[in-house]
């Protein structure tokens, strides 16, 4: 089985507040950050300010519940400051999940699922969840395509 691209990241995100602060209370260094107004990689001007912590792109490709449970682990000591940052800085939060799905016959399809803790991290810290799913086949990419997806 090939590789996928498959990855899940918590966000904290909001009209403009600065990132450090968020590292700073929670004392986790993000993957990702920015600031309102900052340039971004598609857009020149972000229209809002973001912290993020993401796991490693195309670590598992089948059990994404374990990327899952990767993120909630490392936050889940924060869930009160997390809540505290939400009302004083007027943030939202979303547990993204991005899957890669292979389409070949001969390949294994990913499985998601939510154990209690990732319940009670999500509701006690009014998460929202968010999964973007995209599909490849592995069996009639080329070399180049296949290395763009991992």
């Amino acid at each position: 089985m090939e590789k996928s691209n498959s990855y899940v990241y918590f966000a904290l995100k909001g009209n403009d507040f600065d990132p450090n602060e968020i590292t700073k209370r929670i004392g986790i260094i993000p993957t990702d950050s920015w600031r309102k107004g900052d340039k971004g990689k598609y857009n020149l001007n972000i229209q809002f300010a973001c912290w993020q912590l993401s796991t490693e792109k195309g670590k598992e490709p089948l059990l994404i519940d374990t990327l899952v449970d990767e993120i909630v682990n490392k936050l889940y000591d924060s869930i009160d400051i997390i809540s505290e940052l939400k009302t004083e800085l007027h943030l939202e939060s979303v547990l993204e999940i991005v899957m890669y799905i292979d389409t070949n016959p001969e390949t294994s399809t990913p499985a998601l699922g939510h154990d209690l803790k990732t319940i009670e991290f999500l509701y006690r810290t009014k998460t929202t969840t968010d999964v973007d799913i995209y599909t490849y086949n592995s069996e009639t990419l080329d070399t180049k395509e296949q290395q763009q997806i991992t």
